[in-house]
């Protein structure tokens, strides 16, 4: 089919998963009322085709990517049966891709690097979804440097600063390609979670002093951000996201604190806000909140590769700033939450710019 989205993933983790298992799913399931965005662009998430994929794990590399999407030590269940993809998981550069908290977890591939500028041009994609481990920062260079030489826009769905970088941003846009980024938002994930709670607060009256969001997975992504340097790096994207919430200073901090294997594909979140209300009297609130990393981020990874397309059918250069604060934890420019939401609809809708 000729108006298939065409995309490019590097990184075959839970979100790809999600990803590849949402667009079977959808395909099968025309009851779509679990969906916030039905269609993007009159386009619906079957429309959607993985055209290449890049891993460095031994288990992942040379494997249809109906096959390396379950291989370990990914954890996402499988929710459909797949087909054969006939996309074979290609062999990257594993550069700064390997955590030191996750040495033993991962298992890296003795086989040849790919060149990949080659691969995302003989595939026919038309962008390339970063979805590399949070402070890999010289593999999410790697792949967006290859992206523009293939001449492709970049979905950027890791912390490591591009569509908010000057200098990447300039690259984009005099090679008049778009990029949108940075650090995928889950669509029913702890940080959106979070910001909506502390707005519905702020509505009613409740002044914020202190939040926390403190949450455990089973998941890789997990186990990477309790190395130090990355786990800092990704908690101050999380805190500086949720810090939009309110147009007042309060006191947060959010992150992961640890990696329990046996959770397999959850993430249990804490969620403890204090604040206090009418005559200065306490409020607090304590949550748990179950979820999905995988399905969670698929929902609005699925929604981001749409809103690219419509980018790349309007020709648009450079960061796509409109629609990116609904979708990314750390976009160029951060805007209030129903803000958000009113410029991603407007963009989705032809009504707004980039």
């Amino acid at each position: 089919m000729e108006d298939r989205i065409k995309v490019a993933v590097a990184g075959v983790g839970n979100l790809v998963n999600g990803l590849v298992q949402g667009i079977k799913y959808y395909s099968d399931h025309k009851n779509q009322d679990d969906l916030l965005h039905p269609k993007i662009g009159g386009f619906q998430i079957e429309d959607i085709k993985v055209v290449a994929a890049f891993d460095i794990d031994e288990r992942k590399v040379g494997k249809d990517l109906s096959e390396a999407i379950f291989a370990a030590p990914n954890k996402m269940d499988m929710v459909v049966e797949l087909e054969t993809t006939h996309v074979i998981v290609q062999k990257s550069p594993t550069l700064d891709g390997v955590a030191e908290t996750a040495r033993g977890e991962l298992k890296v591939s003795d086989s040849k690097d790919v060149d990949v500028v080659k691969v995302l041009e003989n595939s026919g994609a038309e962008m390339l979804v970063i979805a590399t481990p949070s402070g890999a920062v010289q593999t999410a260079e790697m792949f967006a440097e290859a992206a523009l030489k293939a001449k492709i826009g970049v979905i950027n769905a890791t912390p490591t600063p591009l569509a908010r970088n000057s200098v990447w941003a300039r690259k984009f846009r005099e090679a008049s390609l778009p990029i949108l980024g940075d650090d995928l938002q889950s669509q029913a994930g702890g940080t959106s979670f979070h910001k909506g709670l502390l707005q519905v607060l702020k509505d009613i009256g409740v002044h914020v002093k202190e939040t926390y969001q403190l949450d455990v997975s089973g998941g890789l992504e997990g186990l990477t951000t309790l190395d130090f340097d990355r786990r800092n790096y990704k908690r101050s994207v999380k805190e500086h996201s949720i810090k939009q919430a309110l147009d007042y200073n309060f006191e947060v901090a959010a992150g992961t604190t640890d990696y329990l294997e046996f959770l397999g594909s959850l993430r249990i979140g804490n969620y403890w806000v204090a604040g206090k209300g009418f005559l200065g009297q306490p409020v607090t609130l304590d949550i748990r909140m179950e979820s999905v990393d995988g399905s969670n981020g698929a929902a609005s990874l699925a929604d981001a590769i749409r809103t690219m397309k419509i980018a790349i059918n309007t020709v648009a250069k450079g960061p796509v700033s409109g629609p990116a604060p609904y979708l990314f934890k750390a976009p160029p420019v951060t805007v209030p939450l129903a803000q958000a939401k009113t410029n991603f609809e407007g963009f989705i809708s032809g009504k707004n710019g980039f």
